[in-house]
């Protein structure tokens, strides 16, 4: 009988384009009990190896259409169909094909005319060989998602460490945790509304939450005096940011590289009146620019010790036409643009966070 595979009987894919040929090696493969199948060229051998994934194939080299020269090259360049083993048929001193197909990567080589014992034990070689390349690739395949998933929960269990430092500097500005996921849903949504893609938008929800990480680092004097700040204490607050991108800086992680440009530049204006460093234009990171505008957005429209908050449409007013400290210039166009056709959006996340809580 012949092997089993994953409690199923072996397939075989006869290619040969003589059918007395085919009749012999069928009738064999059945009484041996293998599974098989059969086609009469190249051409339809590759597309039915590359449709069923039968577990060894069969092939003669002389055809029509595709010859089994190419049809094999073309099995072996594919990742998917490579590790199927392909015995070739061959003449009796035929050795210039056996050098091309071993080039070409042929597994093994049956020679003409056919020894039905010598056959018999080839396939089962073929197929011990086959058995141990797929326990292989499933077990690389099982640790690749071990690591994936491990990477996950280190990335995870990172991230959770980090909100819950950015949580310690938003208790110590009097805000609240609310805060930071509206922050994370309003870039979101502008990131998706920019085409950004499902990984951008996924990696700002997250990053975004820390953008004024840095303010651990502020004294509280200053985070929560009343009044307006002077000079030299705005100074000292401005240095926030790169306090925020030095804790979040050196990191391998995709979000958390993410997230120390936005704690660096996310007030950075787009007309370069921004800090720490006043740069301008898309010379300041996209997440940042979207940042900035969602910052603004919460800030407005949030209470603080030193003013009241505003409703929708008074901040939507300030950021489309500008008040004594907010202007339409401070932001990049085409975000300001999603904002301007999408407001609606930035209304219902505020009011459904703040209402969740």
């Amino acid at each position: 009988m012949a092997e089993m595979l994953n409690d199923r009987k072996a397939s075989i894919l006869i290619v040969d384009d003589d059918p007395q040929n085919r009749m012999l090696l069928r009738f064999f493969c059945k009484k041996w009990g293998y599974e098989v199948d059969e086609c009469e060229n190249g051409m339809e051998a590759v597309r039915k190896v590359k449709a069923k994934k039968p577990d060894i194939v069969l092939m003669d080299l002389m055809m029509p259409k595709l010859d089994g020269f190419s049809a094999l090259e073309i099995l072996k360049s594919d990742e998917e169909t490579r590790y199927i083993p392909v015995i070739i048929l061959t003449a009796a001193d035929d050795s210039h094909s056996r050098i091309k197909g071993i080039e070409l990567g042929a597994d093994d080589f049956f020679t003409k005319p056919i020894n039905i014992h010598e056959l018999k034990l080839r396939l089962k070689n073929s197929l011990k060989i086959k058995f141990y390349n797929d326990t292989l690739k499933n077990y690389n395949l099982y640790l690749e998602k071990e690591l994936i998933n491990k990477i996950h929960e280190v990335k995870k269990a990172y991230i959770d460490s980090l909100y819950r430092l950015t949580k310690i500097a938003e208790y110590k500005d009097r805000e609240t945790g609310d805060h930071l996921k509206r922050i994370g849903y309003f870039s979101k949504e502008v990131a998706v509304r920019l085409g950004l893609g499902v990984e951008f938008a996924e990696n700002i929800f997250h990053a975004s939450q820390m953008h004024d990480i840095g303010k651990v680092g502020i004294p509280e004097k200053i985070l929560q005096k009343r009044g307006k700040l002077t000079l030299e204490e705005f100074e000292v607050m401005k240095k926030h940011t790169v306090i925020g991108a030095d804790i979040l800086k050196g990191s391998h992680i995709a979000v958390l590289q993410m997230a120390e440009k936005i704690a660096k530049y996310h007030h950075e204006k787009w007309n370069g009146e921004g800090y720490p460093y006043g740069i301008s234009g898309e010379k300041i990171p996209i997440s940042a620019r979207i940042v900035s505008l969602a910052d603004i957005y919460d800030a407005l429209r949030s209470e603080r010790i030193y003013k009241p908050p505003l409703n929708h449409e008074e901040a939507r007013r300030v950021i489309l036409k500008g008040d004594h400290r907010t202007r339409p210039e401070h932001f990049d166009p085409e975000v300001l643009n999603v904002f301007e056709k999408h407001h609606k959006s930035f209304e219902e996340i505020y009011e459904t966070v703040r209402t969740a809580s």
